[in-house]
C-alpha cells in the first residue's frame, strides 16, 4: 500500500509537469479564437484530490457500453478534495489518509493546510497540499528531426516498453522516493517552497488551528506573498479568518470547519 500511495503522488507530478511542458498544448492556447473566449493568459491545468479508502466496484452501462462504477462514501470525499483545489488554489491535495500511508520521505514533501468537514465525511479530515509550481517549468524545445510515422509495430513496442517500465516500478529493488528526488520536473517545481517559507507557514497554521488568530494573520500574510506569488492556502486561511469573523477566532473554535465546496 505503501508504495501504491508513493506511485499516485509522483505519478501526478509527473502528469502535472507534462502537461505545462507540453509544446502542442502551448501552441495550442496561442490559438486566436481559444484566446478570445478565455484571454491572452489563458492555460490548461489539472487538479487532482487524493483519498484512500474502500469502494464497491461495478458495471453499469448497456450490452452496446460498459463503464465501471465505484459506489462509496470515500468517492463522495476524494471528489470534494478534488473541487478543494480551486478554494486553496493548488493542483494537489490529499487526505491525511492518504499521507498516512505514504512512505516517511514522500509525506515530508506534504504541507498540512487545513483541517475541514468535507461532502461524504462526518468526521474532520486534515488536507495537505504537495506544493508544485507549474509555471516555473519552460516548454519543451521542438525536436530536431521529425518523427517517424507511427505504425502498429512501433505502437506494440512502445506498450512493451511501458510494460516494462510499470512492472519495473512495482519491483521492491526499485526506490520511487529516489526516483522523486531525481526527477527534473518535479526538482523544479518544488523549488520555491523553500525550508523557511514552509516553516513559517506552519507557525502560522498552529495558531490558526489553536485560536490564535491575530497571530496567525500576521504570519500568514508573510507568507502568502513570500513566494513572489500568491501562495493559495495562505491566501483562503486568511479569507476564511477575515469574513466574518475579523480575525477572532469563535468561542466554539476546535480547529476546524466545514468546507463547502
Amino acid at each position: 500500500v505503501e508504495r501504491l500511495a508513493d506511485l499516485a503522488m509522483m505519478a501526478f507530478a509527473r502528469m502535472l509537469g507534462a502537461v505545462h511542458r507540453s509544446r502542442v498544448i502551448a501552441e495550442y492556447r496561442g490559438h486566436p479564437g481559444l484566446q478570445q473566449r478565455l484571454g491572452r493568459h489563458c492555460r490548461m491545468n489539472l487538479s487532482f484530490g487524493l483519498h484512500f479508502g474502500w469502494a464497491i466496484e461495478g458495471a453499469v452501462g448497456s450490452e452496446f457500453k460498459i463503464d465501471a462504477s465505484y459506489l462509496s462514501p470515500n468517492v463522495s470525499v476524494a471528489e470534494s478534495i478534488e473541487h478543494a483545489t480551486q478554494v486553496y488554489s493548488v493542483s494537489i491535495l490529499l487526505s491525511e489518509q492518504v499521507r498516512n500511508i505514504c512512505s516517511a520521505a514522500m509525506a515530508s514533501q506534504c504541507r498540512l493546510i487545513d483541517k475541514v468537514v468535507l461532502t461524504g465525511s462526518s468526521q474532520a479530515i486534515e488536507l495537505y497540499v504537495f506544493d508544485l509550481d507549474h509555471l516555473s517549468l519552460t516548454v519543451e524545445k521542438p525536436r530536431p528531426v521529425a518523427s517517424p510515422p507511427w505504425t502498429s509495430r512501433q505502437r506494440f513496442k512502445a506498450r512493451q516498453k511501458l510494460e516494462a517500465e510499470k512492472n519495473a516500478k512495482w519491483h521492491a529493488g526499485t526506490d520511487i522516493v529516489e526516483e522523486f528526488f531525481a526527477n527534473r520536473d518535479i526538482s523544479t517545481m518544488r523549488e520555491r517552497y523553500t525550508q523557511e517559507f514552509l516553516s513559517i507557514f506552519n507557525m502560522g497554521y498552529q495558531n490558526y488551528s489553536q485560536g490564535e488568530w491575530q497571530v496567525a494573520q500576521r504570519l500568514l500574510s508573510r507568507t502568502r506573498i513570500m513566494l513572489g506569488m500568491d501562495d493559495g492556502p495562505s491566501t483562503a486561511l486568511l479569507r476564511f479568518m477575515g469574513t466574518p469573523y475579523d480575525y477572532v477566532a469563535p468561542t466554539d473554535w476546535k480547529g476546524k470547519h466545514e468546507l463547502f465546496t
